[in-house]
């Protein structure tokens, strides 16, 4: 029999029981019983914004299971056409809605594809160096997405990416998918060792490369390099007979070359010669090349189907020629009737050594490889860029720059649409940088790209270590702090005479002598003094000013009209290419502006945040202020 004074006692257990603290562990996000971690880089935000924009484009369970599914895809360790899959899944699912709820689900996953794959830093290297993300090798099922590759963080080392499948870090170039649309990992070369180097302080190269011409070839063209030697480049002439029938749409006809010096290599390797219809760096096999340029008539050109099967003899080709030579480039440019020789250039390995068996030449080549006539001619015609600007800086001792210019700076008002003076490389071309309130921004950036990019000397990079020094001496914030920088380089400027201007376009402190304030389109032009160039040929046009006078045409283009720039880093400019795309300096090429604005903020978002973490978040230079100047540029997107 049960008592009332037991259902009390009960009672009051159960009471005890409830009031007690109940322990549990937070739950992480887990896969194969491992706690899954986002590397905590890059926007200051886990997810894209296309995820909750894939959430919302259609009702029901449907979006919301597929944005449930696009985060797995992004992280570090997933293949490399798991992005590209889950994009096609999205659009195959909206093929069940009608128009417009479809429409909404493919923009999504466009935007989705586009979006920036998690990759964790190279904690081997000191510091630890950030790495992009490697690109898948098929194509689409959808023509949507075709094209389309994930965004690289602008912070990157350009040269290094992390391979899920092997959980290492490789080279670009080493493999295909460092390369978009790439093709296999190069085959592993079978050389002999190499031949003992030449002796001798002057060696002279001639490379002759004969050819058809309609009209009177070009002269040929000297380049002087940094270690003396001289190399005298006949430029080899083009014809077209072979191609009847064929038409590449938007794009030139195809055409590769071989030398030494792209991309700052030390080896000789291959690339495009069209590098605006055929956007892609060297590579040392040429099947990476050649595949992605045939890709690139389909995907981009427009090119008919006489076109495409001609590209794909001429991939064949270039496979029946000796491998890793000037040789197979000449076969794959025959197909297309363009005759050239660049099976006389000397292979070279990594280490700057003649490869054996190459060509019948025993020297070492210059930085230049046999180039088309047209290329040869725009390099007569620019005395003041590559080939004579390097010969002048390797003998006035400030050391050779590879394949770029003479590092200059410009101070002036109306750059990239600012309303105050501000700072930006001179030659946009070897140093594309947007400009900055902040010197510091700009020479760091030159210097580093002379690392990363141009191949320079030691001794180049030393002089520019010197002027980064000399610029902080100057006056902050003043155009003396660009006649500094220059001036380690040899060239003569008088920025010191611009009137310096705040953000509210107001005149900052006392003019300089002779200095003077303009506002409107023209500003830049008028702000920048004329340049002497020392560094460079005398008597050369004054290349600097020349692209100063312009700017205020390529602003007009800017699609970016957002103007904050917290600790002078401004969002980079947004400009239409013309073919429906829409690009952001110096970033990726979209396929509508909204998602090309929002990529500029982004950039602009992750440099604010750079620098903020570097002046130890002060002086409201904040990572929270920068996340509030992002929300603000975003919202006029």
């Amino acid at each position: 029999m049960v008592l009332r004074s037991n259902f009390v006692l009960l009672a009051v257990s159960l009471f005890a029981i409830s009031t007690d603290v109940v322990s549990a562990r937070e739950r992480w996000l887990e896969r194969d019983g491992h706690a899954v971690y986002l590397y905590p880089r890059r926007f200051g935000q886990e997810q894209p914004p296309a995820i909750q924009k894939i959430r919302d484009a259609c009702p029901g369970a449907v979006c919301g299971t597929l944005a449930g599914q696009t985060v797995t895809p992004l992280l570090a360790a997933q293949p490399e056409c798991s992005q590209q899959d889950m994009a096609d899944q999205i659009i195959d699912a909206s093929k069940q809605f009608d128009a417009a709820t479809a429409a909404a689900m493919v923009a999504a996953a466009v935007e989705y594809r586009q979006a920036e794959k998690n990759t964790p830093p190279d904690f081997t290297k000191s510091p630890p160096a950030l790495r992009n993300s490697v690109f898948c090798q098929k194509a689409p099922r959808n023509p949507e997405l075709n094209g389309l590759v994930q965004a690289q963080d602008p912070a990157n080392d350009p040269i290094l990416f992390f391979d899920p499948a092997t959980g290492q870090t490789v080279t670009k170039g080493s493999q295909a998918n460092t390369f978009p649309f790439g093709q296999n990992p190069p085959r592993p070369a079978l050389w002999p060792p190499p031949l003992p180097p030449r002796r001798g302080s002057d060696v002279t190269v001639t490379v002759t490369v004969s050819g058809t011409a309609t009209s009177t070839p070009t002269d040929a063209v000297t380049v002087q390099v940094g270690n003396g030697a001289t190399a005298t480049a006949a430029p080899p002439a083009a014809t077209a007979t072979s191609t009847a029938g064929a038409d590449f749409g938007s794009c030139s006809t195809p055409q590769i070359e071989f030398g030494v010096g792209f991309d700052g290599r030390k080896e000789t390797s291959f690339q495009p010669v069209d590098k605006t219809s055929f956007n892609h760096g060297s590579a040392d096999n040429i099947d990476i090349i050649t595949k992605f340029m045939c890709d690139t008539l389909t995907n981009t050109c427009g090119a008919n189907q006489a076109a495409k099967d001609l590209c794909a003899q001429a991939e064949s080709a270039a496979d029946g020629a000796t491998v890793k030579t000037g040789a197979q480039a000449d076969a794959f440019n025959n197909v297309f009737g363009i005759q050239t020789d660049f099976a006389s250039v000397t292979v070279i390995d990594d280490q700057g050594k003649v490869v054996s068996g190459g060509t019948s030449s025993s020297a070492p080549p210059a930085n230049a490889a046999p180039a088309t006539t047209a290329a040869a001619t725009a390099a007569a015609a620019a005395p003041t860029e590559t080939a004579a600007s390097v010969a002048a800086g390797s003998s006035s001792g400030i050391g050779n720059f590879g394949k770029c210019s003479v590092p200059q700076i410009k101070f002036g008002v109306g750059f990239d649409n600012r309303k105050e003076t501000s700072f930006e490389p001179a030659d946009l071309t070897s140093f594309n940088h947007g400009s900055a309130d902040n010197i510091d921004i700009i020479t760091q950036f030159i210097c580093d790209t002379l690392t990363n990019s141009c191949g320079a000397d030691a001794t180049a990079k030393a002089t520019c270590a010197k002027a980064q020094t000399a610029a902080d001496a100057a006056a902050k914030g003043t155009g003396a702090q660009a006649d500094a920088f220059n001036a380690v380089f040899g060239i003569k400027t008088d920025f010191a005479a611009v009137q310096e201007i705040d953000n509210q376009g107001r005149p900052v402190g006392t003019a300089a002598s002779g200095s003077q304030t303009v506002t409107g389109s023209n500003a830049a032009a008028a702000n920048t003094p004329p340049i002497n160039n020392a560094a460079t040929n005398s008597g050369s046009s004054d290349d600097a000013g020349s692209q100063a006078s312009g700017a205020s045409s390529d602003n007009a283009s800017n699609l970016q009209t957002f103007s904050g720039a917290l600790g002078g880093i401004s969002a980079p400019a947004v400009t239409a290419t013309g073919d429906g795309k829409f690009e952001v300096a110096g970033n990726s090429v979209f396929n509508d502006q909204k998602s090309a604005i929002q990529r500029s903020c982004d950039v602009q978002h992750n440099q604010c945040a750079n620098a903020a973490n570097a002046s130890g978040n002060k002086d409201g230079l904040t990572v929270s202020a920068c996340n509030d100047q992002q929300d603000q540029c975003n919202a006029g997107a």
